[in-house]
């Protein structure tokens, strides 16, 4: 098994302090925060079930899924009037 370039077998022992592994687990609680955070942004603010797919014009803003896009006629956000949806793909 490789790891940055040193060449270790899978019964290597590798030792990590205590205040390394605080480290790392302080840091996977800040990514799991951030992760939790993008996916609300990500979520559709009327259903809050299914992610964003469309894009409102003219204000742009992308709040809702399709299926909720499509039977609104303002801006859940602003409360502008919806010229149209257009749909948005994130991948």
């Amino acid at each position: 098994m490789e790891h940055d370039g040193i060449l270790m077998s899978p019964h290597t022992e590798v030792r990590v302090s205590k205040a390394e592994v605080a480290s790392l687990e302080a840091e996977k609680r800040q990514l799991e925060t951030r992760l939790n955070e993008a996916r609300e942004v990500l979520q559709c603010k009327v259903c809050l079930d299914r992610p964003v797919a469309a894009v409102f014009m003219p204000c742009a803003h992308l709040n809702a899924c399709i299926s909720c896009s499509a039977s609104l006629t303002t801006c859940p956000l602003c409360r502008s009037p919806i010229h149209y949806a257009a749909p948005v793909i994130i991948d």
